[in-house]
């Protein structure tokens, strides 16, 4: 169960230096369309910081390519704490209600400045606790995440408002999207064949699903590893899922999947990318980050996908 005080840092249990306590944010102009995600990675037994701005558009084969991207690694380590803090690349996060509210400024001083606030719509999910994830304690062959780099992690959907300029372009932000928290030991080469997924629908509903690729066959989305579906303030535990993938390159094109919720009701949805592109959150790992317009049963939704395969 997440509680109040899980939106600090937590205290290394040991002087490794690949702790890890990392923050994620995104939000969408569909219209555009644009997709942004705000990315901190903190190493507290290294004292420094990463942290990725990046805005994508269209469809291309390299990192630098995209809309906007600001990557900094080795940022000093902020002052005070998780629940309220200033990083030298010109973003600040501030919790405004312990681990449902906050409020997410960014200026570069250049192209691009946004000040939005995500207002959760749910409780914190907490995929190690049974009580919530009927996964919790289930065990997923290639998932080399939960128990490491994902030792303390929760996903939450919520709404995001406010406004960015981007380029001189003033953009109004309204949307319904993810944010993520996760503590752990996180080795940069330990991410393969994962994905982590958000669609989230007009009629008050999202899915967050956490995948496991089968190794054999990226297109192939063999289990889910974590994940629920949100009706309005209904929150359901995700128990199984199955998906398939047609891509150009690593890029993705159309997904066609389907997740059973934990009162035994199936939903299928599929997906067609507006947006795909490398994102290099770390030097050394290249994900794939792409932007998706949804249908669920005729109801349209937005969301993203972060995925890395090998």
């Amino acid at each position: 169960m997440i509680i109040d005080q899980d939106q600090y840092f937590h205290t290394p249990p040991s002087n490794d230096p690949y702790w890890a306590e990392t923050n994620y944010f995104g939000f969408y102009v569909p219209e555009e369309p644009l997709h942004v995600n705000v990315y901190v990675l903190t190493r507290q037994n290294l004292g420094v910081v990463l942290s990725s701005v990046t805005i994508v558009d269209g469809f291309s084969n390299s990192p630098h390519q995209v809309r906007y991207t600001n990557n900094q690694v080795h940022l000093p380590f902020p002052q005070g704490d998780l629940n309220d803090y200033r990083l030298g690349n010109g973003l600040a996060i501030r919790c405004t209600k312990p681990v449902m509210d906050y409020d997410i400024r960014f200026d570069d001083g250049k192209r691009l400045s946004f000040e939005v606030t995500f207002q959760g719509l749910m409780a914190p999910y907490d995929i190690h606790d049974p009580d919530q994830d009927p996964l919790a304690q289930a065990s997923h062959q290639g998932d080399n995440v939960s128990d490491t780099a994902y030792a303390g992690h929760w996903d939450q959907s919520g709404r995001v408002t406010g406004a960015m300029a981007l380029d001189g372009r003033q953009f109004a932000i309204n949307c319904v999207s993810s944010m993520d928290h996760s503590w752990g030991l996180r080795h940069e080469d330990q991410f393969a064949n994962f994905c982590w997924l958000n669609a989230n629908f007009g009629n008050d509903t999202s899915i967050h699903c956490i995948w496991i690729i089968s190794p054999d066959d990226q297109n192939d989305y063999a289990a889910i590893a974590h994940g629920y579906i949100r009706e309005g303030s209904q929150v359901h535990g995700l128990t199984k899922g199955r998906g398939r993938v047609l891509r150009s390159g690593n890029l993705h094109v159309f997904l066609d999947l389907e997740v059973e919720d934990r009162q035994g009701r199936s939903h299928r949805f599929t997906g067609t990318a507006f947006t795909s592109n490398p994102w290099q959150p770390w030097p050394y790992v290249c994900a794939t980050h792409s932007f998706v317009r949804w249908d669920l049963a005729g109801i349209t939704g937005w969301g993203e996908i972060q995925e890395v395969t090998t």
